[in-house]
């Protein structure tokens, strides 16, 4: 529609502009439609973020925690991710909004797994166990079963939600016998696990 169409032709022209002046447009777009303020956000973060990346960051800081929010964040981490990893897991430990906290590392872990998941795991290895990192575990666990099953397994065991870990163990278990059962059984015998 014609709002639509006019509304993601204004985030392109303002994203052209000075980060700040991006931000402050957006930040005035009307909510009276939350998922095209979603989109719009999303669309200019996503363009800030390919030269801004602080600057990005700060605005998602500055955010309420809502779904325009999580957009903003997740198009600010697959650029971070792209450029500077380690940066982008040092913004996210710094982060001192625990929702926003909770939902930037799950999805900082399921972007920088996929290209790096030793330097994912290291990241991982810095938070002590517990289970508000469940569902960040939960997530590189499934990133990484297809490649690495027996990995997979052994931080599926680092969960410590009793029934989130044996969902984990179940998904990583069934991946593992389809592409080499000898060592899903080895593996389940050693650490006493139920077929």
């Amino acid at each position: 529609n014609a709002l639509w169409q006019s509304s993601t032709f204004l985030a392109q022209e303002y994203s052209k502009k000075s980060t700040a002046e991006a931000i402050e447009w957006a930040n005035q777009f009307p909510d009276s439609d939350p998922r095209l303020r979603e989109t719009i956000l999303g669309q200019v973060g996503a363009r800030i973020a390919r030269n801004d990346l602080t600057g990005t960051a700060q605005w998602v800081e500055s955010m309420p925690s809502d779904p325009a929010n999580q957009r903003v964040m997740d198009n600010l981490l697959t650029q971070w991710v792209s450029q500077s990893p380690e940066d982008a897991s040092s913004w996210v430990s710094d982060i001192n909004d625990q929702e926003k906290q909770s939902y930037a590392m799950k999805q900082l872990t399921s972007k920088w797994a996929l290209v790096d998941p030793v330097s994912t795991a290291k990241w991982l290895n810095s938070f002590p166990p517990s289970s508000s990192l469940d569902p960040v575990v939960g997530e590189f666990v499934n990133r990484i079963s297809g490649r690495d099953p027996e990995g997979a397994a052994g931080w599926a065991l680092s969960i410590v939600e009793p029934g989130a870990r044996k969902k984990a163990i179940k998904q990583v278990l069934q991946t593992w016998q389809q592409v080499d059962p000898d060592g899903s059984d080895a593996w389940q015998q050693e650490n006493q696990i139920d077929p």
